[in-house]
């Protein structure tokens, strides 16, 4: 199966626009994996998302970050991040794609692209539980028997 970066997914992004519902109607295409795309919320857990995860949540609009949110500037020196003093806010420019922190806390460093910047870029949002709680209301199409099948006979 075939992993595609976040950079490749917006260079692409016209195509999954166009492409959309068929994506989200075949679990082969669905369950295309995206290299660091993930939530890891605390106490919960980690889950990975998937092209078709993150297509529905970008989509929807729901992931993708209109609020203000903090921007965590990278010292390259270090290679570690500190936090701006001012808050980060764009319209329509900002999309959720790894989400990790603390759901009692709300503290996080959650990864985003900017599509105007065409990077990655750190940030803290205003609440990892909401944005979790989110993407637990997406649909995930389920693997048919025939999918299953080679599966079976591997173990």
């Amino acid at each position: 199966m075939n992993t595609l970066t976040i950079p490749e997914v917006f260079s692409n992004i016209d195509f999954y626009k166009e492409n959309y519902l068929s994506i989200l109607s075949d679990s082969a295409q669905y369950y295309t994996e995206v290299e660091n795309a993930h939530i890891h919320v605390w106490p919960i857990g980690e889950i990975k998302l998937h092209l078709g995860d993150l297509l529905q949540l970008w989509f929807s609009e729901k992931w993708l970050i209109n609020s203000p949110c903090q921007l965590f500037l990278e010292d390259a020196t270090r290679e570690l991040y500190r936090e701006a003093k001012q808050s980060l806010q764009r319209d329509h420019d900002l999309y959720l794609y790894q989400l990790e922190g603390s759901a009692l806390s709300g503290s996080n460093r959650s990864k985003v692209w900017s599509e105007s910047e065409q990077k990655s870029l750190v940030v803290s949002l205003d609440s990892v539980f909401k944005y979790y709680c989110i993407y637990k209301g997406t649909d995930q199409p389920i693997f048919s028997a025939q999918q299953i099948l080679p599966f079976k006979s591997a173990v």
